[in-house]
């Protein structure tokens, strides 16, 4: 067991024995790793009795491939927070806990400058596919790639989706993006092949194992992870190179705004309406009108009625002077 973080933390590398589980169950909340090789029906008993005990648990589990189709139930009914087809770096293992225990020490991405065009799609979008398209496209002003992806992550039902795949919702719990959501961890691999991290099915749809892949998360205000940005590219191009990360975590930065306007903001305020008729429908072609502070105008309409009356009297003073 590791006591450090919010959560106590305590990997099950087989069958559980009892007096790890007494321990587990004496906490409100814990984070288990299972694993490596792990298998479905030893992980669903142990979470079964910590549910006896309401214990609740976050589970990271390191299995192998051909045991994937067994953990299916238990991705079904959410019960799993990630789940990898082989043994992962400490690193990422580390970035997998620090996230079930809801931790985040994460630099603010660099600055980017996207073209004009770009913002105005994101902010002029009518719905979440519009915005994501809008996202996709300014990928590819970002980085030179063959394919550019917006999958967006629906937090209270814990999927994934697309708007401009016609593939259905796809688990959180298992796939290369999945990892991205729930870690937070950008990340670019030189191919796709041979992670275990990998789910093509989600990860490329086009199921090209030898692309390289750069995905970065888009974060919401509160940290809370909205969206992955994917960039793809064929392997006989060279790698994404750092300033490429940097180029598309700036845009993850634009980007999140407009879609948690959609994904966790309720659309239709008063402000963003009338911002998106000027957008449209300009006032002015030119600057900004002066703005007046309305206390400066409130005694107006009197000093109107007393320039006029003395105007008519200056008028009728000099034509009594002139018949005078």
């Amino acid at each position: 067991m590791t006591s450090t973080g919010t959560q106590p933390l305590y990997r099950i590398k087989s069958v559980i024995d009892r007096v790890q589980l007494d321990a587990i169950g004496e906490n409100e909340q814990a984070v288990l790793v299972f694993g490596p090789g792990a298998v479905a029906r030893d992980v669903s008993a142990v979470l079964d009795l910590l549910a006896e005990k309401s214990t609740r648990c976050t589970s990271i589990v390191l299995s192998s491939r051909d045991q994937l189709a067994d953990f299916q139930p238990l991705i079904d009914t959410d019960r799993l927070f990630y789940l990898s087809c082989g043994d992962l770096p400490e690193r990422e293992l580390d970035a997998l806990i620090d996230a079930a225990r809801m931790t985040d020490g994460r630099d603010a991405p660099a600055d980017l400058f996207l073209p004009a065009e770009d913002l105005r799609r994101m902010a002029t979008a009518e719905n979440v596919a519009d915005v994501a398209d809008a996202v996709e496209r300014a990928i590819a002003s970002v980085v030179e790639t063959r394919r550019s992806r917006c999958v967006l992550f629906e937090r209270e039902q814990h999927v994934l989706w697309s708007p401009g795949d016609a593939s259905e919702e796809a688990s959180a719990a298992v796939g290369l993006v999945s990892f991205i959501v729930r870690t937070g961890m950008t990340v670019c691999l030189s191919r796709l092949a041979g992670d275990p991290r990998v789910d093509l099915d989600l990860d490329n749809p086009d199921g090209d194992s030898s692309d390289r892949f750069l995905g970065v998360p888009v974060r919401a205000a509160r940290g809370a992870i909205v969206a992955v940005l994917v960039a793809l590219r064929p392997e006989h191009e060279s790698p994404f190179q750092p300033a490429e990360v940097a180029m598309l975590e700036a845009l993850a930065a634009h980007a999140s705004p407009y879609l948690a306007t959609w994904l966790v903001q309720t659309p239709g305020s008063p402000f963003r309406h009338n911002a998106l008729r000027e957008l449209d429908q300009p006032l002015l072609a030119g600057s900004e009108p002066l703005r007046i502070n309305a206390a400066w105008t409130r005694g107006t309409p009197w000093l109107a009625v007393a320039t006029i009356a003395a105007l008519l009297l200056a008028l009728l003073f000099s034509v009594g002077i002139g018949h005078g």
